[in-house]
């Protein structure tokens, strides 16, 4: 696998006039050497991959040694003394790199200009997403870790919204699905997971807070977790106490969304872009008198990131190719009373959307 992999990542090269790269995104070192470890605080790494036609190399410092030649088998392992800048420079000097490409969604340009400043006879190119691309088609042990992902998640899930929410706090149940995670076996969370009650649902990356859920008002509930390296990503918006306590807001504003992502559930296709996925899902809520309170993207691909392409969304000219795996999440969100999103992950096929999970916690109100 990951011998294909670098095979696609040198032919890329090849084509962009590159004599190597710089992989210095997480999710792409991972990718493609199977180097595992996280990056720590803002401005650390656990290392870089130097790719060329004819040479793999993971730089990392004496930490990360063991796990380097443990786990990238296919790399040369190269421990560097004096920080991963002045590593750069020498190793491509060495291999005879005329012109290096860098990852910008990557690089601090702290570093850019440490490496650059190193570089006698190597032109440093800036090149983005080169080798992220490659990771929007997912082959089949990608599909079933996300599955996997996806099933583990919905269980714990699934017994959050079966307790009584009403009188918890946001933050307490936050810090219970995270919990709940790891107690089944997720490596942990995929991103910090948004509990968003009553007037707080309205901004659509809130934090959970201090804040004690009420009888009757939406609860938004956006988590993720992290098995085999993959992601999940869900949302669902639920009424706390149940929804014969929902006010008529609840009940239009959650029917339009329901409306907007099944439609978008049953109409995309491959061959569709980004913004055209998008148009299907917004039309709904625009014609419904909302559109100006959809304010994000219907969705984003999802793998080894939360977050990574194909973009989902109204500037997206991304193209949606089969075996791309992306979330479809239409919101609605209105200040001083709450908020409603509704999101599942889908692969999609020859023939259309896929849902990844089966977590089927909607009101269908029509």
């Amino acid at each position: 696998m990951i011998k294909a992999r670098l095979a696609k990542l040198r032919g890329r090269l090849k084509a962009h006039d590159l004599d190597g790269l710089l992989v210095t995104l997480p999710a792409n070192r991972r990718y493609f050497s199977g180097f595992t470890p996280d990056d720590g605080q803002w401005g650390e790494t656990s290392g870089a991959l130097l790719i060329s036609q004819d040479a793999a190399l993971l730089l990392t410092d004496f930490r990360y040694e063991l796990t380097a030649r443990e786990q990238a088998t296919l790399f040369e392992t190269v421990i560097y003394q004096k920080g991963l800048p002045a590593e750069v420079a020498g190793q491509a000097q060495r291999l005879g790199l005329k012109r290096l490409g860098f990852e910008v969604e990557a690089m601090l340009v702290a570093w850019q200009l440490r490496i650059a400043s190193d570089l006698a006879d190597t032109e440093l190119v800036p090149s983005e997403a080169l080798a992220s691309r490659l990771r929007c088609i997912k082959n089949s042990f990608e599909i079933k870790a996300l599955h996997k992902s996806c099933r583990l998640m919905e269980k714990v899930l699934a017994e959050i919204l079966e307790s009584d929410i009403v009188g918890r706090s946001e933050r307490e149940l936050a810090q219970s699905i995270a919990r709940a995670l790891e107690d089944n076996g997720a490596e942990g969370v995929a991103f910090p997971p948004t509990v968003a009650s009553g007037p707080n649902a309205a901004e659509p990356h809130a934090e959970s807070g201090p804040r004690v859920i009420q009888a009757g008002e939406p609860v938004l509930f956006d988590v993720g977790a992290k098995l085999e390296g993959y992601c999940s990503d869900m949302s669902r918006t639920v009424v706390a106490g149940g929804l014969e306590l929902a006010d008529e807001k609840f009940r239009e504003v959650y029917g339009l969304t329901r409306r907007a992502q099944l439609k978008a559930l049953a109409e995309i296709r491959p061959g569709m872009t980004g913004n055209e996925a998008d148009a299907i899902a917004r039309q709904v809520i625009t014609e419904g008198g909302y559109g100006e309170r959809f304010g994000h993207s219907l969705g984003h691909g999802v793998g080894l990131a939360t977050h990574e392409d194909p973009r989902v969304g109204p500037n997206s000219p991304d193209l949606l190719e089969p075996n791309m795996v992306f979330t479809i999440e239409p919101g609605i969100y209105l200040p001083g009373w709450g908020g409603i999103r509704l999101e599942d992950m889908v692969l999609l096929t020859a023939d259309g959307c896929e849902r990844l999970g089966s977590l089927d916690w909607f009101y269908e109100l029509d």
